[in-house]
């Protein structure tokens, strides 16, 4: 074999082995390249559930908290609505035409002896007088108009001695405020309902 033809071998030799080579370095290139990019989707679809899961308890957390927020100002309206209710029916009751009536059954069920003072308000000098506490008076009580008012829309306050009783209507109406709110709530629908 002649210098030429070995040189000639050398040389394809040399070539076959370096495209083997350069084949197989592609070929692990193409793999590491394919590793890296399935690394890269999974870590990126484990970022994008991790993200969708944290907006989605979000969204409920943000969903919940606007419905108990919501919530609080619907039952606050409902409140208003019914201590208004409560508060313009203490004035209604104050000019009912069958006040005398109301005020004589306070009186009657009052359980103090001996003279008693009755606090009435400015509104009711005309009409809780002297004479209508007289009719009202008994021997075992008697029924004397106090000089001085009390602020209230109605009602009367009775005191003897130390012992001073408060039929004012927004005392009796406070006392019974809570119940009253209890069965009022029950006539307002919700919200959402029809009535």
């Amino acid at each position: 074999m002649s210098l030429k033809a070995i040189l000639a071998k050398i040389e394809n030799d040399a070539k076959k082995q370096s495209e083997e080579i350069l084949k197989s370095a592609r070929d692990e290139q193409k793999e590491a390249l394919h590793q890296v990019k399935s690394r890269i989707k999974e870590r990126h679809h484990r970022d994008a559930e991790k993200i969708r899961n944290k907006t989605e308890a979000n969204a409920r957390q943000m969903s919940n908290h606007v419905r108990k927020e919501m919530e609080k100002e619907l039952l606050s309206h409902r409140r208003k609505i019914v201590d208004n209710a409560i508060s313009e029916s203490v004035e209604k009751v104050a000019s009912a035409p069958d006040y005398l009536d109301l005020m004589s059954g306070l009186l009657l069920a009052c359980d103090l002896q001996g003279e008693i003072e009755v606090v009435i308000c400015a509104a009711d000098k005309d009409r809780i007088t002297p004479s209508f506490l007289a009719k009202i008076s008994s021997d075992n009580r008697q029924f004397v108009l106090a000089e001085e008012n009390h602020n209230d829309f109605g009602g009367i306050v009775m005191r003897s001695g130390d012992i001073s009783l408060n039929a004012t209507f927004s005392m009796i109406s406070e006392l019974n405020h809570d119940s009253m709110v209890m069965e009022l709530s029950r006539l307002l629908p919700l919200e959402g309902q029809v009535e």
